[in-house]
Parts: C-alpha cells; structure tokens; sequence
C-alpha cells in the first residue's frame, strides 16, 4: 500500500522528454539498434573471440589440478557472459511478449532485477517508433510573447495532437451525472451529463501525476495509490483503453501514460486525488422532492430560509500538485442528492401557462417525452403540428450535415439572426446584394430560436433585478440547462447559495434553481445582464441546450482532444459570445487564428496575431474596471455589475488563444482570470495541464469535461462555414448602407373602395407581429403552421406553385401527402372561398375575401401620391402598423424571408410613408401628426437614422432644448440596441452637435 505521500515509484517506461515525434522515432530507431547489437552483436563477438560456449572435448580429473592458463580464465568469463545474455535474451522476450499482447507488466523474470528494467525501457522506447508514427502534431498558430514553447523535461506538450487513425471512433456511452456521492477524501462534480439507462454507477477519475524526478507515474502506481493494489492496473486499462485524452492521445498501450491524463478509475477507488461523479442514468421514479407547489416558494423568501450550507473545503491536493486554481480542484466532498439535472426530478414541467391561474401546479416532466407530439410546446413556445413530420429523403436540408444549424444549436443561430438584424440596421431584411448568400441565411433562420434566446436573457436579466432589489449577492452559475419548458441554473456547489426569488424555484438542496417557461418574463427587460460570459457548448443526451459561465472558472478553460474539432468548437464559443444578447459590452479577442472573424462583430470581435499584445490590450482596458471597483467600494466587477449599471464599463473580455501558450504566460492568464476585479475570461484551444476546466473534444464533435461531469454534442463553426457567414454579414453591411429604395408596385387586388371600420371574412395582418383572423375552426396544435402558410401566400400578388410552398414552408422537405393535408387544414381554417388553387395548381388567396393589410397600405401609399394633400389616405396607411416588423416568429419558421424580400421592401414602404406624411403635416403646421408619425415609422423600424433626424428637427422646430435632448437620448439608446455595430451615422452626429452643443454621446455597447 502506497500513502499519498510517498515519493512515486519508477514506471515501467520513462516519460517521453519531448514532444517531437522525430525526436521519438530516433529514441526508438536506437533503442531498436541497441537490441541488435546485444542480440545479435554480443554472440558474434563470443564466437570470433572466445569460441562456444562449451568446452571442445570433454573434460578430465587432471584439468581440475592443472594451472589455469589465460585462455581458460577468459573461456570461463565468456562462458558467464553467454549466461548473462542469455538471460537478458529471456527478459527481452518476456517483456515483447507482453508488449505484443498489451496486457501490462509481464511476469518477473528470476534473478532479472536491472536486467528486466533495462529490457523493459529498450522495448518501450522502440514502441515510440509506432507511437510517433501514429499520432501527427499540427502546430497552432498563435505567436505567443516568448515564441514558440521549448519542450521540458517535466511535462511533454502534446495537446496540439489529433488522432490518425480511424479505428477508434466509439465513444462512452452518456449518463445522467448527480451530486457526487458521500466519498470521504473525494471530490464531487456538478454533474450535468445525462442519458437514459436505468442503471446506477458511481464513476471515478484521477489525473496523472507529472514527473517526480527520474520517477513516473504509471498506471501500476495508480493502481496501488487507489485501490490497495498495483496488479488491479488491468482493470483501470479495461476501463480507459482507446479513450481520447485531453492531449490528443488514446490509451492504447498501458506503459505509455502521460501527465495530465485523466484515468477513470473503478468504483472502490479512494484517496486523495479521485474526483467522484454519482450517476443515476434516466431514472425518473424520484419525484417526490420536486412536488412543491410555486406558490409555496414565493412565500418562502425571506432571508431566515437559505439554501444549501457551504462545504467545508478540505484540501485533498496531491504532493506532485497537478490540480490548477480555482474551486473545483480537490476540495472535499459534497453530500449526495437523489435530484438530476433536466429529469422528472429537477425540472418541472411547463405549460405555457399563467402564474395564479386555477389549477395550476408545478407538475414535473420528463425530457424527451413529449417532443413532436400535438399539442406539445416547441422551442419558440409554438406548437408542434402533428401533420407535418420531415420526409426522410426529400431533397430538403440536412440539419446534420448543416454544421452550426444541426445538434439544436438553436441559440448560437439566434445571436447571428439578431446580429444580422442589427448589421443591415434601418432595412432589417435582406437587400439585393445578398443574393448569393441566401442560402446561408435560410438555414440559419431555420435554426434559429429567438423566443428562446429572448427568454434566457429576459429571465436572467430579472433575476439580477430582483436580486439586486431584495439586497441578495447573485449565485456563482457553473452551468445552464435550457429547454422547450424552462431554465435551469446549477450553481456552485462549494459555495453558500441565498435563497432564489419567485417565480424562481430551488431544487436539489439549494445547488440548482429553474424557472418554467411559462412564468418567464412577458416583455423585455431593461436591466444588466448578470452573467455575460454564459455561452452555449452543445446539447446533451436529453436534448437540452448547456451553457458554461466562463468566468466561474476563474482560470484557464481548455479544449484539448482533436486539435481541428476542438477549434471549430472554440470558434463557436466566440462567436456566440460576440453576437448573442446578454454579452452586452463583452469584447472577444481572438490571438493566432487562422481567418480574421472580426467583421461579424467588429465593436465585439478583434484578431491579435501576438498573445502579449493582446493581453496589453486586455489589461489596458480593465484597469478603469479596477479603480471603479475601488471607488465604488465593489468586492468584484460581478458584484458591481448588479449595483452600478453601466454595460461600458464592466463589460467582459474573453481571450481566445488558438495554441496553448507558454508556462509563464499560462500563469499571467490564470492570475488576470482570478481576479475578482477584472472580468477576463480565458479559452485555449489544446490541453492546459493547470487549467480549471479541461474539456476533451473527439472526432464527433462531442465534448466532455470529466471535472464539471459534462458531456455534449458540441456546437462548432468550421472555416468554410465561417467563411459563409463573413460573406453574408459583409453583403448586409453593403445592404445597409445602400439608401436606395426600389419603387413599391401596386398590389395584384387594388383596394379603390373600402370600408377598414368593417371587419373582412378573413384578415391578415403583416404590418407588425403577424396574425390571422379567421372564421374557421383548426386544431390548436396547427395554429402556427397555417399561419405560416397564409403569411406566405399573402406576401405573394399572383399565387405560388404548390412545390414553390413546400419548399419554403417545409425547406428540409416534405411529402406530398402531407404537404396536402396541411394545406386542406389550412383551407378549412380561412374558408374554403378564401383560400384555393387555380387552373395551373398555383395556391392564392381570394383578396375579395382576404384582406391583407400590406395590400391596403400599398393601394393608399399609391393613392396617396396622385393627390395634392397626402395626409389622408397615408395617415389611413400608417394606422395599420400595429408594432415591429415581423417580431416574435416561432423558431425555426418563416425562413422564406431570406429569400423574398418583403422584410426590406415593408420598411422602405412604412419609412417613406412617414416621412412624406410628416413633411406635408409640416406644410400646414401640424405638428402633431407629423410626431405622429414619425413615431408610428419608428415603432416599425427603430434603427432608420432618417425618422430619427427627423424628429430631431421637428423637436427642435417646435420643442425646447429638453425637448431635444430626450429625443437624442432615446435615438442613441435606440440605435445601440437596434442600429448596426458600426454606430450612428456621421451625419446625425453631426445634427446632434449642431442642436445640441457640447451634448456628452452615451459610450456605444453592442
């Protein structure tokens, strides 16, 4: 039995010194050689010298008294020479044998002491010659201060390796991760991995110890150290052979280990060192403990009632001290939960129903259960229609070979939709120029989920304001679970939790809090948003969508595994955090990659060749969120977020670095990171053997941090898909700035006579949120897909061929029956007279039944200028915008509006009807309506530069300096959260300086 503290023993093979595969051939080429010469080199030079080993003749009694000549004396040093290699012969044997079969160490050889040592070390170096050969190590690119990382001879860089070989593929199976188990001298993780096996395990792991001098860690020791006993190794091999490690390896020879290696470990493993994960896989008959009714936790809110107690945090550290900073390394154990993560047990299941409502309860769901079903919510809260499944193969698109749009990356396409928004500003749809990216485009839009994007911000950002309002400290996030019905928020188990608001709820002893959907915020929230690094990593076994809080680290967070995929996972880390919605005044530096992605976010995003420089730049800036700190009091930039608003200031930087950098800068990050008073957060591609977070990435995309008990099919963003995305967010830059507007042709179905105080048959109302006014009766469950289906068919003058409908309702395809069938659905909702085929098969509405307000508003803009007054029929016309252009769509739908246009024509249409109508309010001093409106032309498109001059001349014209004043305020606030990243346009500021001198611009957020 091995103590903790005792020095390690010698493995059986040395640590490789080098992370050179040449280096290691050459070592295996001369270790080969060496055993050449001792086989076949030492009897050859016997046999030239000194003869056979036996005697020529037999011997005789009187050569026992006869002097012994020099010729004998050497023959009898020979002939024990010939013993000593023989017996090596028998060692190298042995050990090649059990080389060969990879079954470990191979059985003692009597007498064998140095000889066995010596012949294992030969024979494991000549093992490096296949090793080096097998394992290729593509450099990364990122320049570092001290340039390229010298090798050591105590840890052998390998995380920029990736696998050759295509053999070992399988992955381990998931599992749904609980609260660790009541190990003494074990750590516990947070556990969020999930799956659906009904068996119970406890998985355990330790990480390899780094060289003690001449000493190396084996799998012998580990053995030894954890389980009482060293021959147990082959159950530890069984366990961990072909399993990816952080640095890019496989563990496919139980002599070659290498530090930092995480070994999982059988299920009696203990001592210090083991981190302990508690699985209960897919078992949903715990229920019990999530029965509390919502309005039980409102009233339980009071500071008396708190949540989990802190754990006693015992140092458990090694002697080699391979654990990084931070609190998930070694401290102790956490008391076991029978509560999971995303099951019956820890999520309760939502309706999209209403606090205080009769017969509402919190009633709990299993995942997975429900998806696709009638009736059942989606993830934009729609309803899923159950006559519309996806063909198998029907030439549509494939989520799965779709890239960034497959494995529900639903929220990372949900900040590109909205930063694409933004980039094209006033025109909000997309223009002429980006024709040749419409495909990118719809399939991004297809992805996209923005009623859930809006919901985790909208939440969140209460949450902080009711914290903040009731004097609680905001909890420390480790992970974010999101599904269709709620959000989940797991906390720091290390750390004392206050007790959540309502709606809020705290389940599994304090260390997790949801919300159901249901009880979510109903508009938008004007408050911080408390965790700006929260970014999304994939989706686990369940389907839920998990989110990391980078700044929790408070280190180095390290993709290691495959080198490319662990890039293209890093990629999309980066450009989620550059574009999602509760990143406000984060800045992404990005050091050593490949392709320049700044122009996605160019106020967000930047490219730094050198480490150093960019780290100057980092520090430079948090150094004004050190002093505010100071002034202000603040224990950390999260504390001051919350009590000091100001997106500006304390916004996040996160470095992304595309190799692992140098030991001396590793350290300088994981300080700036560390610090509660700098928001710096630290991503670096490869294997960081100190870092808090280590994360492996296989050939599949899925990645697993054993610490943080995660495993996810991870999102990624590969070079040519970024390359897609440059291109489209470059065509809406030059859409944007493109002031031209194509003139409006008139409706197929002039409305010449019409009575708009009397309701039609069936009315469509595009002009804002889209809605449907129809007489008929429809399943509620097929409200949203014949919705749909009537949008479209209103936003085309002369009907659509049925196949030119499937495509854009159904783009991944749709058989025609079921194609059918909906569209009957759809046509026994409107009427059967307001919705039918013509002759040719062409799909129309009948617009003598079907009133369409984009079709009203066109006939009276046109009316509007053959008149000598326009404000009639325009003021008529603006009267029929009732909000924002095409604002709250399910996810996943109207993808079609990539590709037909009517988003820019609709905005160009509304702002010049405002602004005509203003300017001829203004001709007969009417001040009134032409406020009027302007402000009906903003409410429809808020970012257009043009309305907003606009009213500043009509508020200087007939207002007062505070007049002026509030409407440059509510311009600039409305243009950082809608305008284009590229700020306001020179000439407005320039108007503002003109109206308003001396006037003090508010700092620019993206």
């Amino acid at each position: 039995m091995v103590r903790a503290n005792d020095p390690v023993r010698a493995a059986r093979l040395p640590q490789r010194r080098s992370t050179s595969p040449g280096a290691d051939r050459l070592k295996g080429f001369l270790a080969l050689l060496a055993i050449l010469a001792i086989v076949g080199g030492v009897p050859y030079l016997l046999l030239r010298f000194f003869g056979t080993p036996w005697p020529d003749s037999m011997p005789t009694k009187s050569m026992l008294f006869s002097e012994l000549s020099i010729r004998t004396v050497l023959g009898i040093i020979a002939f024990f020479i010939w013993i000593a290699w023989l017996h090596f012969v028998v060692c190298l044997i042995a050990e090649a044998v059990a080389e060969v079969r990879g079954h470990g160490l191979s059985p003692r050889v009597p007498l064998g002491g140095g000889s066995q040592a010596l012949a294992r070390r030969l024979i494991g170096t000549v093992v490096l010659i296949a090793a080096g050969a097998g394992v290729s190590l593509p450099v990364a690119s990122a320049a570092t201060m001290s340039g390229p990382v010298a090798p050591t001879a105590v840890t052998a860089r390998h995380s920029a390796q990736e696998s050759a070989s295509s053999q070992f593929r399988q992955t381990e199976a998931s599992s749904t991760i609980l609260n660790g188990s009541n190990q003494q001298a074990t750590k516990t993780t947070t556990g969020v991995r999930t799956n659906h096996d009904h068996k119970g395990q406890v998985i355990k792991y330790t990480e390899v110890r780094p060289p003690h001098g001449r000493n190396y860690d084996c799998l012998w020791d580990i053995a030894e150290r954890h389980l009482g006993d060293g021959r147990r190794y082959k159950e530890i091999y069984d366990l961990n052979k072909n399993k990816l490690q952080p640095d890019g390896r496989r563990l496919t020879n139980p002599d070659l280990i290498m530090p930092g290696w995480q070994v999982r470990l059988p299920a009696d493993a203990k001592g210090p060192g083991v981190h302990t994960v508690r699985v209960s896989i897919g078992d949903h008959t715990t229920t019990n403990e999530t029965k509390t009714h919502t309005t039980e936790t409102r009233t339980k809110t009071t500071e008396t009632k708190t949540t989990a107690k802190p754990k006693v945090a015992v140092d458990h550290r090694t002697e080699a001290g391979t654990n990084g900073p931070g609190r998930f390394s070694e401290q102790g154990s956490e008391k076991g939960s029978s509560l999971g993560i995303v099951s019956s047990t820890t999520d309760p299941g939502a309706k999209n129903v209403k606090p205080g409502g009769p017969n509402v309860t919190a009633e709990p769901h299993i995942p997975g259960t429900g998806t696709n079903a009638q009736g059942e919510p989606a993830g934009g809260g729609t309803q899923v229609p159950a006559a519309t499944p996806v063909a198998a193969h029907s030439g549509g698109i494939s989520l799965q070979e779709a890239g960034i749009f497959g494995f529900g990356a639903t929220l990372l396409a949900a900040g590109l939709a909205v930063a694409l928004k933004r980039r094209r500003g006033w025109a909000q749809g997309p223009g002429p120029k980006a024709a040749g990216q419409r495909q990118t485009e719809i399939d991004l839009r297809l992805a996209a989920d923005v009623p859930t994007a809006q919901f985790v911000d909208n939440s969140l950002r209460k949450l902080g304001a009711d914290m903040t309002q009731l004097g609680r400290p905001m909890p420390n996030v480790v992970a974010a679970l999101v599904t269709d019905r709620a959000l989940t928020l797991v906390l720091d188990p290390y750390e004392s939790q206050p007790a959540p608001p309502g709606p809020w709820q705290a389940i599994a002893e304090g260390t997790r809090w949801t919300l159901r959907r249901g009880y979510g915020p109903a508009g938008e929230v004007n408050a911080p948003a408390p965790y700006p690094t929260l970014v999304t990593v994939g989706q686990n076994a369940d389907g839920a969508t998990v989110l990391i809080d980078l700044d929790t680290a408070n280190g180095i967070v390290a993709f290691g595994g495959v080198t490319n995929a662990s890039r293209d996972v890093v990629g999309s880390l980066a450009v989620e955090l550059a574009t999602n919605l509760w990143s406000e005044g984060a800045h992404i530096s990005m050091v050593g990659f490949g392709d320049d992605l700044s122009s996605l976010s160019p106020s967000r995003l930047s490219y730094w060749i050198r480490l150093d420089d960019a780290m100057g730049e980092v520090v430079r800036r948090t150094e004004a969120q050190v002093q505010a700190c100071q002034r202000r009091n603040a224990g950390s930039v999260a504390e001051a977020r919350m009590t000091h608003p100001d997106a500006a200031l304390w916004g996040a930087e996160i470095i992304f670095v595309s190799a692992p950098p140098s030991p001396e800068e590793q350290e300088q990050l994981n300080r700036l990171a560390a610090d509660t008073k700098r928001s710096i957060s630290v991503v670096v591609v490869g294997d960081v053997l100190n870092a808090p977070w280590r994360f492996v990435v296989d050939e599949k995309n899925q990645a697993v941090c054993r610490l943080l008990g995660l495993e996810v099919e991870a999102h990624s963003i590969n070079p040519e898909q970024f390359a897609d995305l440059v291109q489209l967010f470059d065509a809406a830059e030059v859409d944007a700035r493109d002031k031209r507007r194509a003139e409006q042709d008139m409706p197929a179905y002039e409305y010449s006579a019409m009575d708009l105080s009397q309701p039609a048959p069936v009315e469509v109302d595009l002009l804002g949120p889209v809605e449907v006014d129809a007489r008929g009766t429809i399943d509620e469950g097929r409200i949203a897909l014949a919705t749909e289906i009537v949008a479209f068919l209103a936003s085309q003058d002369y009907g659509v061929h049925p196949n030119v409908l499937a495509g854009a309702i159904w783009p991944r395809g749709i058989s025609q029956e079921l194609r059918d069938s909906a569209l009957d659905h759809t046509r026994r909702w409107v009427g059967v007279d307001a919705m039918y085929a013509d002759e040719s098969g062409r799909w129309m509405l009948n617009r003598s039944v079907v009133r369409v307000d984009w079709d009203v508003f066109r006939t009276l803009a046109k009316q509007a200028s053959m008149v000598d007054d326009p404000r009639g029929p325009l003021s008529t016309a603006l009267s029929l915008v009732h909000g924002p252009a095409w604002s709250n769509l399910p996810g996943g739908r109207y993808s079609w509006l990539a590709s037909s246009g009517i988003e820019r024509r609709m905005v160009e249409s509304v702002v010049d009807a405002a602004l005509r109508l203003a300017e001829a309010s203004l001709g007969h001093n009417d001040g009134n309506l032409a406020r009027t409106a302007l402000q009906t032309g903003l409410s429809f498109s808020p970012a257009s530069e043009e309305l907003w001059r606009a009213t500043l001349r009509l508020a200087a014209h007939f207002g007062t300096t505070a007049d002026v004043t509030n409407v440059a305020g509510q311009m600039y606030a409305a243009l950082t959260k809608h305008g284009a990243p590229r700020g306001p346009e020179a000439e407005t500021d320039a108007l503002v300086d003109e109206l308003l001198p001396g006037y003090h611009r508010p700092a620019q957020v993206a």
